[in-house]
This record gives structure tokens, sequence and C-alpha cells, in this order.
């Protein structure tokens, strides 16, 4: 389910007002602002479901093409792109020198084109076993023989600047931004914003004394105490959240 701006705004106007029990205070404009230059930038950095993994192919030939990458040695990338952690020659022999290839999967085929495997695999149990290990040994010889690209990428102006003689074509393993509709549907985005929008209603209220129906006051200092201790509560758990539970070690 996606959540439009306008919903996202309306779900938190109902919160600051308690559905209508206080008068509203914040415009939209302001909660739009706060949602579009503080939430989303902060989101997209430290929630690790906000960005997903993405491949971008990067043909040497247009890339040859292009006058600004000729001259400055930098490539404007996708507003999408968040983060770009690799990039790697398609050319790479280490892409496909070890491990079982597709085709050749079948028990029929007697997995010949491996030497680690031999006619002594009889079940499809023990294939993916054997599999499994062939897996784990390619990456780790990868890591060892791989040519990596050297690179440097602001994702501020969305500039890749390629350090290292590209002779042939590139994939580029990426995080990229979910859309924007389907983060406002995240319940923790939503708490969020709220506690954002509490804040600044609090700081606006305390800048002038304002009297409720019967002469009753707004406690300004306790609403931005309440927005604080609800957004620092959502930091919180996003980085109990992204922390790692186990690590893998390779030499």
């Amino acid at each position: 389910m996606s959540v439009s701006i306008d919903q996202l705004v309306e779900f938190c106007q109902m919160d600051l007002s308690m559905s209508g029990l206080f008068p509203k205070i914040l415009p939209d404009t302001e909660i739009k602002r706060l949602i579009k230059e503080n939430a989303l930038d902060w989101f997209y950095k430290n929630y690790q479901f906000s960005v997903i993994k993405h491949y971008y192919y990067l043909n040497h030939a247009c890339l040859l093409e292009d006058n600004t990458y000729t001259k400055e040695k930098y490539i404007i990338m996708p507003d999408e792109i968040e983060n770009i952690t690799r990039i790697y020659f398609v050319s790479d022999p280490s892409l496909f020198r070890i491990g079982v290839q597709s085709p050749n999967l079948s028990l029929g085929f007697g997995v010949t084109n491996s030497p680690y495997l031999t006619s002594f695999v009889e079940n499809v149990g023990s294939l993916a076993v054997y599999r499994q290990i062939l897996s784990a040994f390619s990456d780790e010889l990868n890591k060892m023989a791989k040519n990596f690209v050297k690179y440097k990428y602001n994702n501020i102006d969305h500039r890749l600047h390629i350090l290292s003689t590209l002779d042939t074509s590139c994939v580029l393993e990426t995080y990229i931004r979910i859309e924007q509709d389907e983060l406002f549907d995240n319940y923790l985005f939503k708490e969020y914003v709220f506690a954002l929008a509490t804040q600044r209603m609090g700081q606006a209220l305390s800048r002038f004394n304002m009297n409720l129906p019967g002469n009753f006051q707004y406690n300004a200092n306790d609403i931005v105490t309440q927005g604080t201790e609800r957004l620092n509560a959502v930091k919180e758990k996003i980085t109990k959240e992204t922390q790692s539970g186990w690590f893998i070690m390779s030499k």
C-alpha cells in the first residue's frame, strides 16, 4: 500500500489535534516542508529498508561518447541512487572462473564441468551441498582476484568520479531509494514525521500565549518535550534494527 504526501499530512494533523479535539495549529505547508527537507533525507540515509540493492550496467562505448566523462572523469548518476558500494569489470575472468554453471546443474550431466565434484554425487541433496560449498569458495577467491574500479561518489550532486582507467564495460552495485509513497506508509516514518511536527508545533506555541475556550493555555514546553521523546524513540529503534547481530570474518 502506498500513501501520498497529502494523506500523510492529513494523518499528521489528526495526530496533532487528537482527531479534532484541539484546533489546527501548524499549516499543511510546514508539515510538507518537514517531510521533504528533514524526514525523507534522514530516513534514506539511516533506515536500512528505505533503500534496495540495484545493479547498473555502464557501457564503455557509450561512456567514451560522453563529453563530461572524457574531460572531467565523472558521470552524473540518477537521483534515486543513495550509495554505490562497488564497481567491477564485466570482463573480469574471476566472475566466471569457479563454480557450477546453471546449464550443468542437472544430475544427468554428471557435473563433469567441475573437477571438485565427481561421480559419487548421487542425489539432489548432495549436489546442493557441494554447490553451496563451491559458491562460498568462489566468493572467497573472487575477493582476492577481482579487480575493482576505484571511484568516489557524492550523493549530493550525484557525481561519480572514476579514479581508475576503464578499458571495458562495468557493473555498478548500488543502493537506490524506494518510492516516497511506499516510505510514507511505513509506521516508523509516520511516527518520525508526527514527532517532528509535535516539536514544531510546540516551538510555534512558545512564541506567544494562546488561550483556548475556557481560558486554558497550551503547555508549549511539554509539547516540545513530548515531540523530542517520540523522535528519540524512533531513532533508537532504527539504530537497533540496523545493528548486525552477526558478522563474517575472512582472510
